[in-house]
């Protein structure tokens, strides 16, 4: 016999019905706890703060490449990126923490921190007992991060800076020696320019000695490619000979079958000694080319000493004199270069320092009230949730009272 829906309502309602009790105790005791967590709570005041984000130039100093510079909002989101690794950093917290005389580790007070990042906002707040606590707290921390996050920034250029002001130093004292050497050199000798005739003998001359370079490069590395050639010809041959000792000389076998392990052992003895005479045929090939560069050396050597001839003396002066002219113009472009270096290093070091990177524009505020405890929507959740608890336990307890229950 079916039921109609109008009969299994009723009958789920008679179960509900019968167990009352848990519908009123279970709210009951859920209020109750809910209302005693809540006065038992201590009292919380959050205080905000907002920083607005700058971006500024790298705070690198490039020396010989020039730096990728970022757009704005690559920027922004670099700095809203690092400042929260720093903002809720435990180091921060701890400095902040000591600064205040907190009794928290670093751990509940980083607990107590919240973050938001909008455009080029950051703004942070704080958890505290009391608004004071709340205020004072937030800003020292606020403080404290945007020192050490400055701190970091400048860090490139501060080192910059010392490496370029030591490099400034070292760099007057060659330029001084520079200018002392060229002046004295002059005078001795009343040096003028010499004429453009000789330009045309010392530009032959230095392609010739960079050709006797470049053979003197290559001869030396085939003499070295000759000999690794050769060391791994001896050592391939080394191990086939101790390949060919794991031989057996006789065996037991029919001479007309080899065994499979045998036949592998010769096979890799040929392919030691096949590539052992490739290796020795290249060696040999890189001995040949070493000679052939080392007999152009020696041309080389010949020509130079035939045209040197020529120019003993007035090659020898002016190549002294341009050797000091270009120590001085060497010494003047480093000199000029570091302090034009050492110069941005210091603007970035100041910019960081000072400025850089954020600025509070909202400081932290005092709060007028506490953080509302929400106990009235919690008891409303928490009434609703023990109503369907009791719900659903009056169904329990009904299906095992009747499984206990005798069947009539």
């Amino acid at each position: 016999m079916t039921t109609s829906p109008d009969q299994e309502f009723s009958a789920y309602l008679r179960i509900i019905l019968r167990r009352w009790w848990l519908l009123l105790l279970l709210p009951l005791v859920t209020s109750a706890v809910i209302l005693a967590l809540s006065s038992a709570s201590q009292e919380e005041y959050i205080s905000f703060t907002r920083l607005q984000i700058l971006p500024v130039d790298p705070s690198e100093v490039s020396l010989f490449t020039p730096t990728r510079f970022t757009t704005s909002s690559e920027q922004v989101q670099t700095i809203q990126d690092e400042f929260w690794e720093v903002f809720m950093s435990k180091a921060v917290a701890r400095r902040t923490i000591a600064d205040m005389g907190l009794n928290m580790t670093p751990d509940e007070l980083i607990e107590r921190l919240n973050t938001q990042q909008q455009f080029d906002f950051f703004t942070g707040s704080l958890r505290m007992s009391s608004p004071d606590l709340a205020q004072q707290t937030l800003a020292t921390h606020v403080q404290n991060a945007l020192t050490t996050y400055r701190t970091i920034q400048s860090k490139p250029a501060e080192t910059s800076l010392t490496f370029l002001e030591n490099e400034i130093a070292r760099q007057g004292n060659l330029l001084a020696s520079a200018k002392s050497a060229l002046q004295k050199f002059q005078l001795e000798n009343e040096l003028s320019d010499l004429n453009r005739e000789i330009s045309a003998f010392q530009d032959l001359n230095r392609a010739m000695q960079n050709n006797r370079d470049q053979a003197i490069v290559e001869a030396e590395r085939n003499d070295r490619l000759a000999t690794e050639y050769q060391n791994l010809a001896a050592a391939n041959r080394a191990a086939a000979r101790k390949l060919a000792a794991t031989l057996p000389t006789t065996t037991t076998l029919d001479t007309d079958v080899i065994p499979a392990d045998i036949a592998d052992t010769q096979e890799e003895i040929a392919s030691l000694q096949a590539l052992a005479r490739s290796q020795e045929r290249s060696a040999q090939e890189y001995t040949a080319q070493a000679a052939g560069y080392r007999a152009a050396i020696d041309e080389y050597n010949r020509m130079l000493d035939e045209r040197q001839q020529h120019l003993v003396y007035l090659l020898g002066l002016q190549k002294r004199y341009e050797e000091l002219v270009n120590q001085v113009n060497r010494a003047q472009t480093n000199y000029n270069f570091l302090e034009d270096k050492a110069n941005e290093a210091r603007l970035k070091l100041n910019q960081g320092k000072n400025i850089g990177y954020l600025q509070v524009i909202d400081p932290a505020n005092a709060p007028s009230a506490p953080v509302p405890k929400r106990t009235l929507q919690l008891l409303l959740v928490g009434i609703l949730i023990s109503l369907l608890v009791a719900i659903i336990l009056s169904f329990i307890l009904e299906a095992i009272e009747k499984s206990v229950t005798p069947t009539v």
